[in-house]
């Protein structure tokens, strides 16, 4: 038997932590969570996957801990006291500040990650919900309904942004623009209203929507709380 120390296999692994939250940080705002990988990851950081795998074993535990940092950095807003109107006010920080950070909102949407990034939001809707009689399943179902507006309103908005970055060229067209007379030749009621659907699109607005929604939902609720 050789007398030659037994040689270790691996190398120990020495990468920070917080080295992998703020290269993932960068690499999410940068390509987005699509493009993500913990491969992409471990080659922007040349080290092997393992060292990303020692800290985080999977991508959502990861993403948990990138949200949680993003919901750190970000300031809550005033909310009004009212109610009502603090439903209101939730929904439309939660539309402006996903649009601002898209790559959250596709880690969001997954509903595989999470973090104190939604829970802040969550605690306060339910708790102005249940200030209006609704039970805690209730207001549950309410911040889904909410929630999956806001996920229609933020891809309408990535459409629109992409609808009018052509580079110079001239705008595309919408479906609106497209549809011909003889496709709507069974469509009446159809073919009466696209005419004014510019119009009907302009006049659309985000925080009216929301309020509409809410209203409507505060509606069912139970009287005399």
């Amino acid at each position: 038997m050789s007398d030659t120390p037994s040689r270790r296999r691996g190398r120990p692994i020495r990468l920070p932590r917080d080295a992998v939250v703020t290269a993932a940080t960068r690499l999410l705002a940068a390509e987005g969570a699509e493009a993500f990988s913990m491969r992409r990851l471990a080659g922007d950081l040349g080290v092997s996957t393992a060292a990303i795998y020692h800290h985080f074993p999977t991508k959502a535990a990861l993403f948990t801990v990138v949200l949680g940092v993003i919901a750190d950095d970000l300031r809550p807003p005033e909310l009004p006291e009212a109610p009502r109107e603090r439903l209101i006010a939730i929904v439309g920080y939660l539309i402006d500040t996903l649009h601002q950070l898209p790559w959250v909102a596709d880690i969001l949407v997954t509903g595989q990650s999470a973090g104190r990034s939604a829970m802040w939001m969550l605690n306060e809707f339910i708790d102005a919900a249940n200030k209006l009689g609704a039970s805690d399943r209730k207001a549950g179902y309410m911040y889904l309904t909410v929630w999956r507006f806001v996920v229609g309103e933020l891809m309408s908005r990535r459409a629109a942004a992409a609808h009018h970055d052509t580079e110079g060229e001239p705008a595309l067209p919408y479906w609106s623009d497209l549809i011909t007379a003889d496709q709507l030749a069974d469509f009446p009621t159809a073919a009466r209203l696209l005419p004014q659907w510019a119009d009907v699109r302009a006049e659309f607005h985000t925080e009216t929507a929301v309020a509409d929604i809410i209203d409507g939902l505060v509606a069912g609720l139970p009287k005399g709380r």
